[in-house]
Order: structure tokens, then C-alpha cells, then sequence
């Protein structure tokens, strides 16, 4: 068992964490989908999402929870080796009961020319490769997109925005939301790469957007250009943890294990002057409500 202090133990058990690199993957990660299982479910965690960037995780996700007999959800990223922005995919990921459709993340156009931020994510993204954008030259959303979120809305999944520009992810979401997808998640617009200002996710909000979902990771060494904690502190406090899911974006091999680093993010919250009401709300009860668990 992780050792923790008291408070940020009786915050870690019941939490989830909604965004996780496992293994299997193209790139280095500490933990299998079982393993993370396994331990989310000793440290009194509810329920963790696994991610990839390159392959659908809801199938192994059935398996882990089935292993483990702990619950795990899968999703799917729309880049290049699903087809980019392919409704078959989305599809099939939803029939096996994937819990979000991220827009492009390591193919989005805007983060292949910034691919490094992140230099072990460059070793998938070839020379040649343009990326994809969102958007038409008149600034409306391509026309692929359109029954991609229908099918979000339908399944009453969480769409996040993954890696695209603020452009791109306003589009989406004011469209996403017009056509009645109930969970909209900002995918970690403090990241460097991303740059959104508390006004940017304000107006993200404004037009439908659920959640504004900060990442631990975006503070480690993981990435080429390191935020602080207090910056996502403040994000906090200027947003409101209604609005914000705390997640990690954990599973590199050079950062601390999944569930630890949850339980890191937690106390440094708390010794930022996050109350201990709004971290519950931000990694259990939001969390929950984006999984469709409440």
C-alpha cells in the first residue's frame, strides 16, 4: 500500500482518475491496463479510463475489470492509425463501450508542428505527416465531424478535446454541445502546447464545454516545457471545482505509477489551499458524473 497522510488517503479512496497510459502501447508506459487495476483497487480507488493514442482501449479495459474486478474504461483518440476523424471507429469503440472520444491529440495538426513538448510522443509522428485540423478555411467544423458527435450524443459519452488549437476546440465545442452532447471535457488547457487563459476556458464554458480537466503530468518532467502547481491551483480557484476534473495523464515510464500519482496531485493541491470539498468534487464526484457513474 502507498503511503500517504491520512487526508490525502480518505481523498484518494473513491477517486478517478480519467485519463491513464498503459501498456500495451508503441511508447514506454510503467503499468499495464491489470496492473493499474489491480492497484487503483488496493489503494480504494472507484474506477480509472485508460488511454492510447494510436488503438482503442475499451475492449482491454473489459478485460482489465474483468481480471481485476475493478472498474476500468476504455476510449479512442482520433488519430492517424484509427483513421483520424472515422465515424466507423468511433463506432465500433462505442459498441464496446468506450466512455470518450478525444479529438485528435499526436496527429492534430497544431500539435505535430509542437511535437516537441513531449520528445517521446515524436517517435509516432513521421516527417511527412500534415495533421489534422478541424476546421474548414470559412472557420466551420469539417463536415466528418458532424456524425461523430451525433453518435457522442446518442451514447451519452464524453467528448474531450485532446491536442487541437482553441480555435478548433471552441468550434467543437459550441457545435458538440448545439447538437446535444451533455459532456464536453477541455482536455488539459494549461499544457504549454495548448496555452488556454482563464478567459479561454471561461468562453470554453460559456459555450457548453462541462469540464475543464487539468493534468498532473503537465507538471513532471515528462514534458519539454514544465507548468507549476500553483499555476493549476489558481486555474482552480479562478474556474471553480464544479467546472474542473483533476486527473493525471500518468503511465510514462519515468514518472511516478498512476495511483501514486494521483495521491501526489492531491497533496499538492490541498498545500496550495484547495479545500478538502473541492478535491472530492474534482476526482471523485465529476469524474463520476463524466463516466455516467452518478
Amino acid at each position: 500500500m502507498l503511503r500517504f497522510e491520512k487526508r490525502v488517503r480518505k481523498l484518494l479512496a473513491g477517486s478517478i482518475d480519467v485519463h491513464i497510459h498503459s501498456a500495451p502501447d508503441i511508447f514506454p508506459r510503467i503499468l499495464n491496463d491489470v496492473e493499474l487495476a489491480f492497484m487503483a483497487k488496493q489503494e480504494g480507488m472507484r474506477a480509472i479510463l485508460v488511454k492510447n493514442h494510436v488503438l482503442i482501449t475499451a475492449d482491454r479495459a473489459e478485460i482489465a475489470s474483468q481480471q481485476a474486478d475493478f472498474p476500468v474504461f476504455g476510449a479512442i483518440a482520433l488519430n492517424l492509425p484509427v483513421g483520424g476523424l472515422n465515424l466507423e471507429a468511433v463506432e465500433v469503440a462505442l459498441k464496446l463501450g468506450a466512455k470518450e472520444v478525444w479529438m485528435p491529440t499526436i496527429h492534430a495538426q497544431h500539435y505535430v508542428a509542437q511535437k516537441d513538448h513531449v520528445p517521446t510522443l515524436a517517435q509516432a509522428v513521421k516527417a511527412d505527416v500534415q495533421g489534422l485540423y478541424l476546421l474548414n478555411p470559412d472557420g466551420s467544423l469539417r463536415e466528418e465531424l458532424y456524425p461523430i458527435l451525433k453518435k457522442i450524443a446518442e451514447h451519452d459519452v464524453a467528448l474531450g478535446t485532446g491536442h487541437i488549437t482553441k480555435q478548433e476546440a471552441l468550434a467543437v465545442v459550441k457545435e458538440a454541445a448545439r447538437m446535444g452532447v451533455k459532456k464536453i471535457i477541455v482536455t488539459h488547457p494549461l499544457a504549454t502546447f495548448v496555452n488556454y487563459s482563464t478567459e479561454d476556458m471561461k468562453e470554453a464554458l460559456n459555450l457548453g464545454a462541462t469540464f475543464i480537466e487539468h493534468c498532473f503530468n503537465d507538471v513532471t518532467r515528462q514534458v519539454a516545457f514544465p507548468i507549476t502547481q500553483k499555476t493549476i491551483a489558481d486555474a482552480i480557484r479562478a474556474i471553480g471545482a464544479k467546472y474542473t476534473i483533476m486527473s493525471t495523464d500518468a503511465g510514462q515510464w519515468l514518472n511516478p505509477v498512476p495511483v501514486q500519482q494521483m495521491g501526489i496531485y492531491i497533496k499538492d493541491m490541498l498545500d496550495l489551499g484547495v479545500s478538502d470539498e473541492d478535491v472530492r468534487m474534482m476526482v471523485a464526484t465529476n469524474p463520476a458524473r463524466m463516466l455516467g457513474l452518478e
